[in-house]
Formats: structure tokens, C-alpha cells, sequence
């Protein structure tokens, strides 16, 4: 989410204040300029700042009006990619073929597991949607099926939607007969997100944040029988700088991990196969 990350609140004021004093001294200046140094002048370079004020807010808000839709469009197609990765085979197949239809005007005849028989300008397509991770890559294999499906089905070309990368393997196994083409991730992603933008309940849900953890919570993670050994470290290896230097503030933080190492050892925690990721990621 690297693309969606916003500028700091200090960063967005100091150049509002920039852009609003450099608007208004160059409003002044040009009038200055033509008519020496009147109150007229200043009227006329105030008036000039005002209509650059409300020409940059017109021009912004369009712009955040046009982003925003592009932004809706964008996450709705990841959302509605990553819901067709987890439903059935013929219903995947079903939802990229209708949305299919709106866009090339294209007829469907029949749905199957295997993909969705369509005509399009006289010749017969098998549109197939491969369910598979984004990590993933399209092999020759998977082309392969798709193709010998077109063949029992006798059409003529494929349109094989994958979410992965096509190696080259698979590109070339595609240019035997018959034809396959491909529709990759990014192409998929904007036919999804076009028909599905992101509502506000799905934005509200992506960007909420959990819940301030209650101090038993901080308590239970730093007491965690796991830090036990790495607290008798920093413990042992503080305690022997003590003994080295002799230097008080050695001392007082070296106590403190042997005592918490000797708590974690204390405690006994109970396993279980349910555990939150806080928990995994001790």
C-alpha cells in the first residue's frame, strides 16, 4: 500500500502556507508593478490571490474527486479478484464472461467447470478463468487443459484470465493451435474494479486499526516464557559489565532482565492450536 501513503499533516501545511504567501506577494507585485504603490494596487492583487485561491481548490477537488474513483476502482478489482479466487470454478467462470459480454459484445452459450462457451463475431471462444495465487505462474500444463477443452467443445480460439505471471513456456504453448490468449492480473483487476468499486463499508473495514491493547495484554507479551532466554542474556551480559567497570547504572538494568528472565521461567503458559498472530509472531 505504498502507493496510498499520504503526506505528513506538518508537510501539507507548510506547503499550503507556502503556496498561499507566494501567491499573494506575486498578486501584489504584478499590480505594484503597473501601478505603483497604491491601496488600488493591493486591492487588485488581493482580489487576483482570491480567484488563484478558488481556481486551486476547483482544480483540487476535481482532482481528488478523480482520484478517489480510481483509488474505489482499484481496491474493488483486488477485493473482487481475491472473492473469485475463493468461489467455485463455474461461478469464476460465469462472473469474467458476463462482465465480458458488457465489454467486447460478445454471446454466451454454454458454462461449465472448464470455462464459458462464447460467440464473438461468428467465431466460438472458451473464456476460462484460472484460480490461482497472485505468486504463482501460468505453465504450459495449464495452457494445455485449456486447449484440449477448446477442442472437445469445437471452438476456435481460448481467453485463458490468469492472476500470475505467463512464463514463456506457456506464451509459446499458446500460439499452437488452437490460439489461446491471455488476460493478465492488471487487465483483470480494471474490468472488476470498473463493475465493483470499493464501497465505504469495504474502505472503513480495510483501513480500520486494531484496538489499543489493554495492559494485561503488554504484560502477557513481555512475560512471555520465550523471552525467558533472551532476558538471561541481557541480564548476564549487564551484570558482567558491572563487574568490570563498576559502574552503578550497569547494575540496576541487569537485575531487572534476570528477574524477568526468572519470571518468564515461572510461568507456565497453555498451548494451544488456536493462537492470535500477536501470539505466532513470538
Amino acid at each position: 500500500m505504498q502507493d496510498y501513503l499520504r503526506q505528513s499533516r506538518l508537510g501539507n501545511a507548510m506547503d499550503s502556507l507556502g503556496f498561499h504567501v507566494i501567491a499573494f506577494i506575486l498578486s501584489s507585485f504584478w499590480f505594484i508593478l503597473l501601478w505603483g504603490v497604491r491601496f488600488p494596487s493591493l486591492f487588485a492583487g488581493a482580489a487576483l490571490y482570491g480567484m488563484i485561491v478558488i481556481l486551486r481548490k476547483k482544480v483540487r477537488d476535481d482532482h481528488v474527486t478523480r482520484k478517489e474513483a480510481q483509488l474505489r476502482a482499484a481496491i474493488g478489482g483486488e477485493l473482487a479478484l481475491e472473492r473469485l479466487l475463493l468461489t467455485t470454478p463455474e461461478k469464476a467462470n460465469f462472473e469474467i464472461a458476463m462482465l465480458l459480454s458488457v465489454r467486447e459484445n460478445i454471446t454466451l452459450i454454454q458454462a461449465g467447470e472448464k470455462g464459458v462457451l462464447c460467440v464473438r463475431k461468428g467465431k466460438k471462444w472458451l473464456v476460462s478463468f484460472l484460480q490461482s495465487p497472485q505468486d504463482s505462474s501460468v505453465s504450459p500444463a495449464d495452457v494445455l487443459t485449456l486447449q484440449r477443452e477448446i477442442r472437445l467443445l469445437n471452438a476456435e480460439r481460448g481467453l485463458l484470465c490468469v492472476c500470475g505471471k505467463v512464463t514463456p513456456e506457456a506464451a509459446r504453448q499458446a500460439e499452437r493451435e488452437p490460439p489461446v490468449s491471455f488476460l493478465e492480473r492488471s487487465q483483470l483487476i480494471a474490468m472488476l474494479g470498473s463493475a465493483n468499486p470499493a464501497t465505504d463499508s469495504q474502505l472503513v473495514s480495510l483501513g480500520r486499526r486494531r484496538k489499543k491493547a489493554a495492559p494485561k495484554h503488554w504484560l502477557r507479551l513481555i512475560l512471555h516464557p520465550a523471552r525467558a532466554k533472551r532476558f538471561a542474556c541481557y541480564g548476564t551480559l549487564l551484570l558482567g559489565m558491572y563487574l568490570m567497570t563498576h559502574l552503578f547504572y550497569y547494575a540496576v538494568p541487569g537485575l531487572v532482565c534476570v528477574s524477568l528472565a526468572t519470571v518468564c521461567r515461572c510461568l507456565r503458559r497453555k498451548e494451544t492450536v488456536f493462537q492470535d498472530e500477536d501470539e505466532r509472531a513470538l
